[in-house]
């Protein structure tokens, strides 16, 4: 396990002619891809640092470091950071991999030799300072190919879930991930099944042929049923049951994990509830597990408070909430 700080450094890239303006401008769920990697950062390093190319112009909400070099290049930046970093260790992160959330990272830290990378290649990544020889000496003799220097590296490869890898090299790319929400269609019949039965896997339940007829018929089970696609993938859900005399329950309030950590959950929440309000709702019921903390977090911070009563699912326990949106 990695000790002591930890270094972050982002490599924000260049006028990125493929992708048609710069990508660490591109916006993804309405951040810069700059802004969002370096909130990523944030949350696990104790130091961070942007490097790439002052003459580029580039206007940035935080210090942008100069790699310095006429190269355009990842090793340029790569050996800047390492250069330039107060710890021993960085992780190093492109700001075209707008997936990565701080857990995997800190997951290659913690594997780190001289380097750990994932399964697709170098970057992202974790360097130590004891890998700047090596990264200096190809950048110098004009080898700038970073997958080729680890050959030279004490290296560890780290298994990583592939969507978190995901590299946005052209326009087309970012709109696949993006991520859209709206009503609930016959064609989204096979992808919301599948995200129910792989959810329910997640927290150690199975589908139910009882308690889970809705996937039958989602329409025809439902008042609103809300469906969060990112390209052509099924990526989250919600729903709402109507109980009579203004009583809703909120149901399949799901979310796929590599789209976690961007909101999307909350603006699933916000679209259930808003619907709710606006359809004259009294009061909005939901169950969970205590295995969903972050889900938890969400509806608490929305106003839900935590109720007595029982829920049983296949020998769990769940947790009741409810919402109060106006007076009987």
């Amino acid at each position: 396990m990695a000790t002591g700080g930890l270094t972050g450094i982002l490599l924000v890239g260049g006028a990125s002619s493929r992708f048609g303006s710069p990508k660490a401008l591109a916006e993804l769920d309405g951040e810069t891809l700059a802004a969002r990697a370096w909130r990523t950062l944030a949350a696990l390093c104790d130091e961070r640092l942007a490097v790439g190319k002052h003459a580029d112009g580039l206007a940035f909400p935080f210090e942008l470091l100069d790699d310095c070099s006429d190269v355009r290049a990842p090793l340029a930046g790569l050996v800047a950071g390492l250069r330039a970093a107060s710890h021993e260790l960085s992780v190093v992160l492109p700001v075209d991999v707008p997936l990565i959330r701080p857990e995997q990272l800190r997951e290659l830290a913690d594997n780190c030799l001289d380097a750990a990378v994932p399964q697709t290649g170098p970057l992202p990544g974790a360097f130590r300072k004891s890998a700047l020889p090596v990264l200096e000496a190809r950048l110098a003799g004009g080898e700038l190919a970073v997958r080729d220097a680890l050959g030279k590296l004490d290296v560890r490869i780290v298994e990583l879930d592939p969507q978190a890898l995901v590299n946005v090299n052209d326009r087309s790319d970012l709109e696949r991930l993006t991520i859209e929400i709206a009503p609930f269609e016959a064609r989204h019949t096979e992808g919301f099944a599948a995200l129910v039965a792989d959810t329910l896997r997640e927290f150690g339940f199975e589908r139910d042929p009882e308690l889970d007829r809705d996937l039958d018929d989602p329409t025809g089970t439902y008042a609103a049923l809300w469906i969060a696609t990112a390209g052509d993938e099924v990526a989250g859900s919600v729903a709402l049951r109507d109980l009579g005399d203004g009583l809703y329950e909120l149901k399949r309030m799901y979310l796929r994990s590599a789209h976690r950590g961007r909101g999307v959950g909350k603006r699933l929440l916000a679209t259930a509830l808003d619907w709710a309000r606006a359809n004259g709702a009294r009061v909005v019921r939901l169950d969970t597990t205590d295995r969903m903390v972050a889900a938890r977090r969400l509806y608490e911070s929305e106003g839900f408070v935590s109720v007595p009563g029982r829920a049983p699912r296949q020998g769990q326990q769940r947790l009741l909430y409810e919402l109060r949106l106006r007076k009987p």
